[in-house]
């Protein structure tokens, strides 16, 4: 588009010269309009037209991504940038997966902790029927390992107790319970409540049983032992290291190769507690005491056939009532340690 200028040169020059020079302005103005306009109707062109082609005169930006790679068409680069943004979106849903799972977790824990989980946690073992991999330690759906029972417990519950119950079979283990900041740990057979370990053995055999700085109430009840020989390093069939108090009742040791191979039943270690209402026969002792440690050796305990009856190297044992447990020697007293 072209303007005619002011050309009568009867009026006023200046207003003449003013005015040509807008008319300049704006034929300049449109000139440029019209180049733009002329630019975007090409690439208007090149995008719908030929935007999967190979016209020359495509935009080289319709075909470039912002990383700079170039691809051959504009439908090929839109192609590639949706399967991008579809891959990076499936990996997004997943990482929220993950995400939800892992909060769904800690709001597990974080209730478990501040004694907002209602009851006791009540885990279930079966030698014979059960499955760590399948199975959830249910009652219905019992574990086949104590040790997987025992990687069940949380670090720390508030008020509540957990119950590991196991059927009766053999459980030829060693089992580590480490650092666990609750208000008791039971361990029992589930015939517990009518064993008779002066009698007959229990049912539910155990290898080794080792718990470690853990607070709270531990008690282990009709418990038979068995494989003395296999427990590692020979520290005892049930070991209790820097625990506030350790309970063994109604639990029957009668491996001789305990015996043989100088594995004591019950080791106190830096701990409170003590064995009660249990039978010892053919042991190398029946309980160690060590590091400090404070703990009882009731009446209630029986047995034969032992070299020691009780140790106590550095600690304090209490006889409670009449040693019932026959021993070559029934006390021995270690580094200062006394037994009463």
């Amino acid at each position: 588009m072209q303007l005619e200028k002011w050309e009568d040169g009867k009026l006023d020059s200046d207003k003449r010269d003013r005015f040509n020079r807008n008319v300049d302005k704006m034929n300049d103005a449109m000139l440029e309009m019209d180049r733009n306009f002329a630019a975007l109707e090409k690439k208007f062109h090149n995008v719908v037209v030929e935007a999967s082609g190979d016209d020359n005169s495509e935009v080289v930006g319709m075909r470039t991504n912002f990383n700079g790679t170039y691809f051959d068409s504009a439908d090929l680069r839109l192609t590639a940038t949706e399967r991008t943004i579809a891959s990076q979106l499936a990996a997004q849903n997943i990482e929220m997966d993950v995400l939800r799972a892992d909060n769904i977790e800690m709001r597990q824990l974080i209730s478990a902790l501040y004694g907002a989980t209602e009851g006791n946690l009540e885990i279930y073992v079966d030698a014979a029927k059960g499955d760590d991999v399948a199975n959830d330690g249910s009652f219905a759906q019992p574990y086949k390992t104590l040790t997987k029972a025992v990687a069940q417990i949380p670090r720390a519950i508030n008020g509540n107790s957990v119950y590991i119950t196991l059927a009766p079979g053999y459980y030829d283990e060693d089992v580590y319970i480490k650092n666990k900041q609750i208000s008791a740990i039971y361990i029992r057979g589930s015939n517990h409540e009518t064993v008779d370990p002066a009698n007959k053995q229990t049912g539910v055999f155990l290898r080794h049983l080792n718990i470690q700085d853990c607070t709270g109430y531990l008690f282990i009840k009709g418990i038979n032992q068995l494989n003395a020989d296999k427990v590692p390093e020979g520290k005892g069939t049930f070991m209790f290291t820097r625990c506030s108090y350790a309970s063994v009742g109604f639990c029957r040791f009668d491996d001789a190769k305990a015996k043989t191979n100088s594995v004591p039943a019950v080791v106190i270690d830096g701990s409170r507690g003590g064995a009660h209402n249990s039978y010892f026969v053919n042991q190398y002792a029946a309980q160690v005491d060590q590091y400090t440690s404070h703990s009882s050796f009731p009446y209630t305990n029986g047995g034969t056939g032992n070299i020691y009856a009780v140790i106590s190297n550095a600690s304090i044992i209490q006889i409670s009532g009449t040693l019932n447990v026959a021993a070559t020697t029934q006390k021995l007293e270690q580094n200062g340690g006394k037994i009463f």
